[in-house]
């Protein structure tokens, strides 16, 4: 199962993503947090090489959930 959720800012995007997640067992991942490394010190912005590495790892997986605005990955 791999699906990629889109659409506008507090249209529902992750709560359908954690409710698809939570009922077949897949994992899910925000765009936002491909874009950004979250930290307990504050977000700092992914190189676009980070970036792309991490969102080709998520979608090499099995099975996926993304959810975010449209993006445009290399």
């Amino acid at each position: 199962m791999k699906i990629d959720i889109i659409g506008s800012v507090a249209s529902g995007k992750t709560t359908l993503a954690k409710r698809i997640s939570k009922e077949f067992n897949v994992p899910y991942y925000e765009k936002d947090n491909v874009v950004w490394q979250r930290t307990s010190s504050g977000d700092i912005k992914r190189s676009p090489m980070e970036r792309d590495e991490y969102f080709n790892d998520i979608i090499g997986k099995d099975k996926w959930i993304v959810e975010g605005s449209p993006r445009e990955f290399g």
